[in-house]
């Protein structure tokens, strides 16, 4: 009975509890609390990650283009995930990257795998192992609109302007105007167009407005001037005038012109043409063809082609002026008229920047060449035209001058 009372006796007795108590729930506290402590270190650790991740796919998307196989993409993101982690100081988990280049929704993209560990609580114990964590991301380049219709006038009205019934077909790129767009007949067909003030008339899809101007991509391009080419009064007086017949022009300056009609034939052999002085015109039955050519206009020169004239030009595959099938000096300010019935090919960039471009006519124009831009200070159509601006930039050897045609916007991811 004496046990069973002291025993009693000590259950009911309180001194010295705090101390058991404390005694007892102490290491689970702290065991807690440096739980909770590992799990906040992984939590930012992870975090980290992932941003490291997202970073180096943004980085090596813009790469994707510049090998078939990828590999520049994966250098960049290897570049960059080893710098990161470098940066990271002594406490940066382990980590075992892997880079991919994909194809997602027909898309390349190039695929970062980061996989983490870091030791545990407890020497790894809990959990087992430690702590594994990962981060994958994915990027892609984001694809802008091609340029391929870029009105430069930034002041008037009508700067791009479509009349009666002509069309402009671009449907798989962006027509640009500085200033507005009327089509107060006819219609405009592209892959987007936007204009920096107004847009009126039929335009698909509607036209945006509000756009920021876009710069003269080839304002720093010399023209020329710098070849010094001058042609004296007599030569300026003896344009070629032909009717009939092949004939085939040197590369070089022209001075007084070339007239063509009849049933003649100009073969402009490659390289640049200066024409001087003197018109370019292409009439009834005549037929104008150039491969690798680039043809020039000074302030009192200027191109016609019109009746049933025939027309084939591809623009400079190579040199100073690659890409350029056609270009005005800054100081010509003249209309360049294309209204002929056979006007299958301008296949390059057709770049009058202080002159304005008529289309008129009823007959199709440039329906056959792989691509073309316009980069002119205004642009009228009239008549009946059908205006082609295609975009097949690899089916070419004419390369696209950097400013126009396909564009890239950065990069996005996209996993």
């Amino acid at each position: 009975m004496r046990y069973i009372s002291w025993a009693r006796r000590f259950g009911r007795d309180s001194r010295g509890s705090i101390a058991l108590k404390a005694a007892l729930i102490l290491p689970a506290v702290l065991m807690m609390g440096a739980g909770a402590f590992d799990l906040t270190q992984v939590q930012a650790s992870k975090v980290r990650l992932q941003d490291i991740a997202d970073s180096a796919a943004l980085a090596a998307a813009n790469d994707l283009s510049l090998a078939t196989d990828g590999s520049n993409a994966k250098e960049r993101a290897r570049a960059y995930v080893d710098a990161q982690l470098g940066e990271w100081g002594d406490h940066a988990p382990t980590v075992a990257p892997t880079y991919e280049v994909v194809e997602i929704d027909g898309q390349r993209a190039i695929q970062v795998r980061l996989e983490g560990h870091r030791p545990s609580f407890f020497a790894s114990l809990l959990p087992p192992g430690g702590w594994h964590f990962n981060a994958r991301s994915t990027a892609t380049t984001m694809g802008m609109v091609p340029l391929c219709v870029l009105v430069t006038g930034d002041t008037g009205t009508r700067v791009l302007h479509l009349q009666d019934s002509g069309r402009m077909n671009a449907p798989a790129c962006l027509v640009h105007s500085n200033r507005d767009i009327v089509v107060d007949g006819g219609s405009i067909t592209a892959a987007a167009a936007q204009a920096v003030t107004s847009a009126s008339g039929f335009i698909s899809p509607t036209a945006g407005t509000g756009a920021a101007s876009i710069a003269d991509p080839f304002a720093n391009l010399d023209l020329g001037r710098q070849h010094n080419l001058l042609c004296s009064v007599a030569d300026l007086l003896r344009p070629v005038i032909v009717n009939s017949g092949t004939h085939y022009i040197d590369p070089g300056k022209h001075c007084g012109g070339i007239w063509a009609s009849g049933t003649a034939r100009i073969v402009l052999r490659t390289g640049d043409h200066f024409f001087l002085g003197g018109h370019l015109i292409i009439s009834q039955n005549a037929r104008l063809e150039g491969q690798d050519v680039a043809l020039f206009f000074d302030r009192a020169s200027r191109f016609e082609f019109k009746d049933r004239a025939l027309v084939n030009l591809d623009g400079r595959k190579s040199g100073q002026f690659a890409g350029l099938v056609v270009g005005g000096t800054r100081d010509n300010t003249q209309d360049f008229i294309i209204s002929a019935d056979h006007v299958e090919a301008l296949l390059g960039v057709i770049y009058v920047p202080s002159a304005r471009l008529v289309v008129q006519g009823s007959a199709d124009i440039a329906r056959d060449s792989a691509w073309t831009v316009i980069v002119a200070k205004a642009v009228k159509m009239q008549g009946s035209p059908s205006l082609f601006i295609n975009a097949n930039y690899d089916a070419s050897g004419v390369p696209v001058p950097d400013g126009v045609g396909p564009r890239t916007g950065g990069s996005r991811l996209i996993d």
